[in-house]
């Protein structure tokens, strides 16, 4: 499993453009995706970027914390889980 996100700039015909890139599963597998966010002269482009990536990580947190929860109850109950990762 990958995780991950972050910003790209991008230049089309002498602008420059921001997309959020992050890793998402698809048919149990990774993906790598980029969604067009704005211009990067824009304040509400960078207000967008940085609010994408604050849920992303809120996102992957919760993720996480419900993933140890199940391996610690498994542990201790003695038994196998199989965690897709």
């Amino acid at each position: 499993m990958e995780i991950g996100c972050g910003a790209r700039v991008r230049d089309f015909d002498g602008r420059r453009y921001f997309y959020f890139w992050h890793y998402e599963r698809s048919n149990g597998h990774s993906m790598r995706r980029e969604d067009y966010v704005g211009r990067v002269d824009s304040e509400k482009a960078k207000a967008d970027l940085l609010r994408r990536m604050a849920a992303y990580h809120r996102k992957a947190e919760q993720e996480f914390a419900r993933r140890r929860a199940r391996t610690r109850a498994a542990h201790r109950l003695g038994t196998y889980l199989h965690l897709e990762v």
